[in-house]
C-alpha cells in the first residue's frame, strides 16, 4: 500500500476538504517544493488537537508581496492542492496571505514532506526529500528566498549602491546551515553571521537573536539568476533596475 493511500486512510478527507476540492499530491514536484519553500519562509503549521484545529497560515507584507501571493503562490497552490486559498489581509491589515484549515493537508505536509509544526524554528530544516534531489532543492530555495530573502545593493567604497547582495535571515542557525551547505553545493560563495542580537521593538527584551547568510557580488548574482532565479516581483524589479544602470 503506497504512503499516499495510508495517509488518506489515517486522516481522511473532511467534508470541507471535499467541498474545497483538496488533492494530496502523489509525487514530489518542483511546484510542491517551491510552495514548501514559501511555507518554510512565510508559513506556520499549527495543530490544536483539543479544538480539532489543524491549519496552515502563510502571510507576508501587504506593501510589496501582494503580486507574489496573487500571481504566483495562489495559482501554484491551486494546481498542487486542487483549490485556491482565500488570500486577504490579516492581523489588523498588517499581514497579507491565507489560512487553510485541513487535517489531511497538515498531516501531508508534516508526515510526507517533513515540514515542522508549532514553533518551527526549533525544528526547521530543509526536508530530506528536497536535499536529495537538485530538481526539487532549487525550487525550494527559490520559494524560501522569494519570501524571506532580501536583494540589496551596497555602496562599499563608492558613492552609489553598486555591489549586489542576496541575504537571508532566520532565528534558526541549523536551518541556515542547511541552506548554506546547499547553496555551496550549487556553486555559490556564502558568508554567515550567527546568533547576533538585532534590535526588535516588538518584543519585551528589545532584541531578537538571529542569524544571517549573504551571497555577494555580480558573478554570484548572475549565477543565482541563471540557476535559481526569483519569482518575486519585488526582487526581480530591483535586479532589472540594477542591470539597466
Amino acid at each position: 500500500m503506497c504512503f499516499f493511500v495510508v495517509l488518506v486512510l489515517k486522516c481522511g478527507y473532511s467534508k470541507k476538504d471535499k467541498i474545497k476540492g483538496l488533492i494530496l499530491p502523489n509525487n514530489y514536484t518542483p511546484n510542491l517544493a517551491y510552495l514548501c519553500g514559501i511555507f518554510a519562509g512565510d508559513g506556520s503549521i499549527n495543530i490544536r488537537e483539543s479544538k480539532n484545529d489543524y491549519f496552515l497560515k502563510c502571510v507576508g507584507n501587504p506593501k510589496d508581496e501582494k503580486p507574489l501571493y496573487f500571481d504566483v503562490i495562489g495559482p501554484l497552490f491551486k494546481e498542487t492542492f486542487g483549490f485556491l486559498p482565500n488570500i486577504k489581509l490579516y492581523d489588523g491589515e498588517t499581514t497579507f496571505g491565507f489560512v487553510v484549515y485541513s487535517r489531511a493537508l497538515i498531516y501531508y505536509l508534516i508526515d510526507k514532506v517533513g515540514l515542522p509544526y508549532g514553533k518551527k524554528y526549533d525544528k526547521l530544516c530543509i526536508p530530506k526529500i528536497f536535499l536529495r534531489d537538485e530538481r526539487l532543492l532549487i525550487p525550494f530555495l527559490r520559494g524560501l528566498f522569494d519570501t524571506d530573502g532580501c536583494v540589496s545593493f551596497k555602496r562599499r567604497h563608492k558613492t552609489y549602491p553598486y555591489y549586489p547582495v542576496i541575504s537571508l535571515y532566520s532565528k534558526s542557525e541549523p536551518f541556515l546551515n542547511d541552506v548554506t551547505l546547499s547553496l555551496r553545493g550549487l556553486g555559490f560563495r556564502v558568508y554567515g553571521v550567527y546568533n547576533y542580537k538585532k534590535k526588535d521593538i516588538r518584543v519585551k527584551i528589545g532584541y531578537t537573536t538571529i542569524s544571517a547568510i549573504e551571497i555577494h557580488g555580480v558573478n554570484d548574482l548572475k549565477l543565482w539568476t541563471n540557476k535559481i532565479g526569483f519569482w518575486s516581483l519585488k526582487h526581480n524589479n530591483k535586479i532589472k533596475l540594477y542591470w539597466k544602470e
